[in-house]
């Protein structure tokens, strides 16, 4: 049994993407710029039960970098060294860094999302188009990929109550499903809208990249890396202050680039 376990960890360690690989990973994809947003808007959150709590003191505080140092963590064991190096190889590509930048979530308005959305849809000539990237969208945030964060963080936390009444299974599969089509809708949306400067030429090679296996593994170790991530500070959280006074939202609630 140990000579198993041992054989285990050291091919982990042997195949595991490099912590360079991981570095290069988050300053090519927008990740860098995500996890900075969601180490803020979760000290806001604890911030305000502290504020909110009449029994706070100093030491209920949560260091909010260690959701950047878990998900590094986790996106490092998640993905093989070779599988990283497939990753990065589809960042070569000038339409998918065009792709990631036109989907800052800075610059993500959802008046001028819908107001074009709209405006796209009315146009015949435009069904072409919207399929295409219909697809792209549909090849980018699987229902399976989607799930992780839920299945991972979401039902432990309202099986468990943290916000307020433990809920039933038939409840738990409702909001999973919701959770699922709110996710999927917003990234269609956002999808669209990105890619609204796109030639059709360009909108095929970004949908052969995302259809690629290495995008596939991306998205399931970034999305199990965000709930690997939160899933200790919810837990902190929980033991810390009485949630029940608070409204929590789901990572993609809290977070507005998602």
């Amino acid at each position: 049994m140990k000579k198993i376990l041992l054989s285990a960890l050291f091919s982990t360690m042997l195949f595991a993407a490099t912590a360079e690989q991981v570095e290069q990973y988050l300053s090519l994809s927008n990740a860098e710029e995500e996890l900075i947003r969601m180490e803020a808007a979760f000290a806001s959150m604890q911030n305000s039960f502290k504020q909110r709590d009449n029994n706070a003191t100093e030491d209920k505080t949560y260091d909010t970098q260690l959701l950047s140092i878990r998900f590094r963590e986790y996106l490092q064991k998640a993905l093989s060294e070779d599988e990283m190096s497939e990753v990065l190889e589809n960042y070569k590509s000038v339409v998918l860094l065009q792709f990631v930048s036109a989907t800052n979530p800075q610059e993500y308005d959802p008046k001028a999302v819908d107001a074009y959305i709209e405006k796209l849809e009315s146009d015949s000539e435009a069904k072409k188009r919207i399929a295409l990237i219909k697809k792209i969208s549909n090849a980018l945030y699987k229902k399976e990929t989607i799930s992780i964060i839920f299945d991972e963080l979401m039902t432990p936390l309202m099986q468990n109550g943290i916000g307020g009444e433990k809920v039933d299974d038939a409840f738990l599969k409702q909001s999973r499903q919701n959770y699922i089509k709110m996710m999927q809708e917003n990234a269609r949306k956002e999808t669209l809208y990105a890619a609204k400067d796109f030639t059709m030429e360009e909108l095929e090679e970004l949908l052969k990249i995302a259809k690629s296996p290495a995008v596939d593994h991306e998205a399931k170790a970034v999305f199990g890396a965000t709930a690997y991530a939160l899933k200790e500070f919810f837990a902190s959280l929980a033991s810390r202050f009485d949630v029940r006074k608070h409204q929590i939202h789901s990572p993609s609630e809290s977070n507005a680039s998602r």
